[in-house]
């Protein structure tokens, strides 16, 4: 990693600090999640958003995540009602083929 990237990365963490899972909120947020918080490593290129029953869905590929986030925090914008729906349905589909 050089200097420029790591220096965006960290002005990125400042303006986007990882939150509580009990901040998060099932409105369609596309957030970014991070599972294993002893090694401080995540996917910046895999998205998420919580279902309004609890559950976190990955947006590409749609999938449902079992294993329990550590921390979240918002990327970019929000999801419609029908898109998440969409994914929730593209995700249960690629689970049971």
């Amino acid at each position: 990693m050089h200097i420029s990237e790591r220096l965006a990365r960290e002005a990125y963490d400042c303006l986007n600090p990882w939150r509580a899972m009990a901040d998060a909120k099932p409105d369609g947020t596309i957030c970014e999640l991070l599972f294993n918080d002893m090694a401080g490593e995540f996917e910046t290129a895999l998205r998420y958003f919580l279902d309004r029953d609890g559950r976190w869905f990955r947006i590409d590929p749609p999938a449902q995540i079992y294993t329990p986030p550590m921390n979240w925090r918002p990327a970019v914008a929000k999801l419609t009602p029908e898109r998440r729906l969409y994914l929730k349905r593209q995700a249960e589909k690629r689970f049971t083929t």
